[in-house]
């Protein structure tokens, strides 16, 4: 069961590895193509709700506290936990 968990750690750092190097790979390709202008601006400011977006919803605080509160209480009351998915929709939404 430890070489088991063991692979998927593996893999996890290898996959967190490969979005950084492409994270910077996207930058240098940015970088050559905008420069440091207003459309490297312009362009910056349109990918920040995006952005903020995938943060609060792939990558951190709201994925680690909504799935285990949705979970326990979908097998409880399931309109609840559909009133609670809608509710936190709707907050990001605006």
């Amino acid at each position: 069961m430890k070489g088991g968990s063991g692979r998927h750690a593996a893999r996890v750092a290898a996959g967190i590895f490969v979005t950084r190097v492409l994270g910077y790979v996207r930058e240098r390709v940015f970088a050559h193509y905008f420069g440091n202008g207003a459309a490297a601006d312009a362009f910056r400011a349109a990918l920040r709700i995006p952005n903020a977006l995938r943060n609060l919803l792939g990558e951190g605080t709201l994925s680690a506290s909504f799935i285990p509160a949705y979970a326990a209480l979908n097998e409880k009351n399931k309109d609840a936990a559909r009133a609670l998915a809608g509710a936190i929709l709707g907050l990001l939404l605006l």
